[in-house]
């Protein structure tokens, strides 16, 4: 995570460096992105950097995390708006994701984010570190109209409709299919999960 220096920046130094964190991490993949590219954009000293960061993968990581955070109150928002529905949820994020500027975030970083989320199989839904003050989504979620054999089976299923909306989602980003075309393939997808799980 960013250091405390980095965090008690003035709003207008801390926006102008997330704005080239962005647009470095937007243009390159996390591990082709350049720190002179950063730092020259932000018109900082690479000295400062390095008082704002660990390291590039720190910077990374609090890109991500930024993402994750929103993600997480969308999701927290559209389940709350569909009386818990996993799956109207699930095209509501979808909508969200490729019909939005995600707080400017553009198109490249979007890919690249989901791209590094699939890769390491991050799940919003799960308890980690960045979410430890959140309520859990788990609890927002009905699980009335779900056929659930085990309490547990609830992780699986989320673990499920989440790979099922990240990899449509990244398609779109990637331009393999429009974002109407994606749309149809996972309310598809999506309605062939609910039919398997209903009651």
């Amino acid at each position: 995570m960013p250091t405390r220096t980095f965090l008690n920046l003035k709003k207008e130094k801390k926006d102008r460096i997330e704005k080239a964190l962005i647009h470095e991490f937007s243009k390159s993949t996390f591990e082709q992105a350049s720190i002179t590219n950063i730092i020259k954009e932000a018109n900082i000293p690479r000295g400062s950097f390095y008082q704002y960061f660990e390291d590039k993968k720190d910077a990374v990581k609090y890109i991500i995390e930024k993402f994750i955070l929103m993600d997480y109150e969308k999701m927290s928002t559209y389940l709350k708006e569909t009386d818990g529905n996993i799956f109207k949820t699930a095209l509501k994020i979808y909508d969200y994701r490729t019909e939005e500027t995600i707080l400017n975030f553009n198109i490249g970083l979007a890919k690249n984010i989901l791209g590094e989320l699939r890769k390491n199989n991050i799940n919003v839904f799960e308890n980690m570190e960045i979410l430890k003050n959140e309520k859990s989504l788990i609890e927002f979620i009905n699980k009335d109209i779900l056929d659930l054999e085990d309490e547990n089976d609830i992780y699986y299923f989320i673990k499920i409709i989440t790979s099922i909306t990240r990899s449509v989602t990244t398609d779109v980003f990637t331009g393999k299919i429009s974002k109407e075309e994606g749309r149809k393939i996972l309310q598809k997808e999506l309605k062939i999960v609910e039919n398997g799980m209903k009651k």
